[in-house]
């Protein structure tokens, strides 16, 4: 299955472009010319972030090209908002280079609609910046305008804003940014200035090592705030006595280390709402609300029953080389309720 800021800048774009725009939800059949994709995100008022951050790297005008083909996965303006995007004005001192980098991994060749797309979850597609893409597509009824897709854990918008037909190509529209990094779960969680005590935390129960060797891990790390709110600091860490506790109290946060590939929005897509994942008599739904059930059957029985997404979008799916990490708001269990009496 399924950094500090400087990395976490590296994934998203350049803010605000001008000039006469269109709506994104005119069908494209009824202009009496089809654009290229560069002129058509260049004119649209919903991509402007994204036309923005094209144009930066000086990619926006090779969308225009007539002798290939591109499949444009479109963050719209929203999307970059819920990731605290606003302005061009925070994006100043972004490297050029990474910055193409993250647009390319927007654009696969070729022209793929909605329905060339297997029906399975994490079709692996290569995109122009090097990707993987995880795409996933879910059959709901007859009418592919209507089927669940997703974009490495981001849901593209049902019709009009898919399938959009370019001269050159194809456009549909995400509602978030997707966040690929190429960096192991180990290397990213060491350079996050809000994950330290997570960091210490796995270091104390064994489990470090493995985030850098295993693969493919899902792992829900709490951001040192969380840990604090419940006392845990990096001494009370330090002096924790692990073999007090029973394992699950800690590996629940790696899923026991098991290999899954998990993006927030995976249940969701497959409707399984109810189903959950065992780590040792536990049931864990892992959504972008996360639920765990004790063996007994009661969910919020061991821990909190508010486990989401730290700062919602700007949180989840972060897709690193071996595995897939999301920032959370709340610790899974509590530690002194699985104490081994």
């Amino acid at each position: 299955m399924k950094r500090s800021t400087i990395l976490y800048m590296l994934l998203i774009f350049l803010g605000a472009a001008s000039c006469r725009k269109t709506d994104l939800t005119v069908e494209q059949e009824r202009n009496s010319e089809i654009r290229s994709a560069g002129d058509f995100i260049r004119n649209n008022y919903d991509l402007s972030l994204l036309a923005a951050a094209l144009q930066q790297t000086g990619y926006l005008d090779s969308l225009n090209a007539t002798d290939k083909l591109f499949t444009i996965w479109a963050p719209d303006n929203n999307a970059f908002n819920n990731i605290g995007i606003k302005s061009a004005s925070d994006f100043k001192a972004m490297n050029t280079d990474s910055l193409r980098t993250a647009v390319k991994n927007l654009i696969i060749p070729n022209r793929v609609y909605i329905t060339d797309l297997p029906s399975q979850l994490d079709n692996i597609y290569t995109a122009l910046g090097g990707g993987p893409l995880y795409i996933s597509v879910v059959v709901q009824g007859k009418n592919a305008d209507a089927y669940k897709t997703s974009v490495s854990g981001c849901d593209v918008y049902d019709a009009p804003k898919r399938n959009i037909a370019l001269r050159n190509g194809v456009l549909h529209v995400l509602q978030s940014v997707p966040k690929i990094i190429s960096s192991n779960i180990q290397d990213f969680i060491a350079a996050d200035t809000s994950l330290t005590l997570f960091a210490q935390l796995m270091k104390k129960t064994g489990q470090w090592d493995a985030l850098k060797t295993v693969q493919p891990l899902t792992v829900y790390a709490p951001q040192n705030s969380v840990f604090l709110n419940y006392q845990l600091t990096a001494d009370s860490i330090n002096r924790l006595d692990v073999k007090r506790y029973r394992p699950v109290a800690f590996n629940v946060y790696t899923l026991a280390l098991q290999q899954h590939h998990l993006f927030s929005n995976d249940l969701q897509l497959v409707g399984g709402a109810n189903d959950r994942l065992l780590i040792d008599g536990y049931g864990v739904a892992p959504a972008k609300t996360i639920t765990i059930w004790a063996p007994n059957g009661r969910w919020g029985y061991h821990g909190p029953n508010n486990i989401g997404m730290a700062g919602g979008d700007a949180g989840k799916d972060f897709q690193l080389n071996n595995g897939v990490l999301h920032r959370i708001n709340n610790i899974m269990l509590y530690p002194d309720s699985l104490l081994i009496k």
